[in-house]
């Protein structure tokens, strides 16, 4: 699966926060305050996703298109998270967590965070 860029990941966002199916109007109000888009940038971004299968055109009203997500958000998050591991030679999770670290995008909370959701999964008992 390609990388969503940033951009178009503001776009996903809108989307899989909806109940439902969208339309590039319901994007354009559903935009961060900050970003000041004009619906044809909206609607260059809905066809590269569907371009590359991450949405859909599920309806088509007049000149309206209805869109859904192909990926879900956690679908797309764990191979973005594999993609980005398998390329920068962090092959172990461990390795990444250290990394993350180092360069201060984990927090101290995030590494608790992290362990009580180990001790919680039961990912703490010897498996063999």
């Amino acid at each position: 699966m390609k990388q969503i860029t940033e951009s178009e990941m503001i776009i996903m966002k809108i989307i899989w926060g909806a109940a439902g199916m969208v339309t590039s109007n319901y994007i354009m109000e559903n935009l961060p305050p900050h970003i000041h888009w004009k619906m044809t940038t909206v609607t260059t971004f809905l066809s590269r996703l569907t371009a590359r299968s991450i949405i859909e055109v599920v309806r088509r009203q007049g000149r309206m298109n209805f869109y859904l997500p192909l990926v879900s958000e956690e679908e797309y998050s764990e191979k973005a998270m594999r993609e980005v591991m398998q390329g920068s030679g962090l092959s172990s999770v461990k390795n990444l967590i250290a990394s993350l670290y180092q360069t201060n995008d984990i927090s101290s909370e995030d590494i608790a965070a992290l362990k009580k959701w180990v001790k919680e999964a039961g990912y703490d008992q010897d498996h063999h």
